[in-house]
């Protein structure tokens, strides 16, 4: 009798938990659309801009996310990154500004409370440093990389945790190869809906 009672016991306590799962899945599904805003640290690969503007300059971000299938999130993202510094011979003041437009497919796993993701991505980066010497001031294509996580703590909102590498090779005036990319380190609030 003691063994069918803890038997049942056990059968009615997974039936509860199982329908809990269900209901759960069912209401934490990928919403249609998610707006996120954010800021973070954005560091440029190349040692002479280290030197120049140095590291863990801030970054100011905003995403909107269209869900396309199942799991699978358009985005389009963009940033506002100004880096303030001075030159290394002259110590004059120079400014470095990059402003991209991504656009790519981010993969969000899971329906819970906690949501990874990775994506993937393109973007048209406008760049422009102004100093005494003159103005570089020119687009170019790159590539990104990205992984976050989104914690749903109220709903719909959810804090989002990322981070992005960005591919952005430019040629300045002495024709060499210069990296504007780098890794951002990114964190900020979003609605999904």
């Amino acid at each position: 009798m003691k063994r069918l009672s803890i038997l049942l016991i056990f059968i009615f306590a997974s039936n509860i938990l199982n329908a809990q799962i269900i209901e759960n899945n069912e209401n934490n599904h990928l919403k249609k659309f998610s707006i996120y805003l954010g800021a973070g640290i954005r560091n440029v690969t190349e040692n002479k801009y280290e030197e120049v503007y140095g590291e863990n300059n801030i970054s100011f971000s905003a995403d909107i996310g269209l869900k396309i299938y199942r799991s699978l999130e358009l985005f389009l993202h963009t940033d506002y990154f100004k880096a303030d510094g001075e030159l290394t011979f002259s110590k004059e003041n120079t400014t470095l500004k990059i402003i991209p437009v991504e656009l790519g497919i981010r993969f969000i796993l899971g329906n819970n409370i906690i949501r990874p993701y990775v994506g993937a991505g393109m973007g048209y980066y406008i760049y422009k440093e102004e100093n005494y010497i003159g103005t570089i001031d020119k687009n170019k294509i790159g590539f990104l990389a990205e992984g976050g996580i989104r914690f749903f703590v109220i709903k719909p909102l959810f804090i989002d945790l990322k981070l992005k590498y960005i591919s952005l090779n430019v040629k300045n005036d002495e024709n060499s190869n210069i990296q504007l990319g780098g890794i951002s380190y990114m964190g900020g609030i979003g609605i999904s809906f």
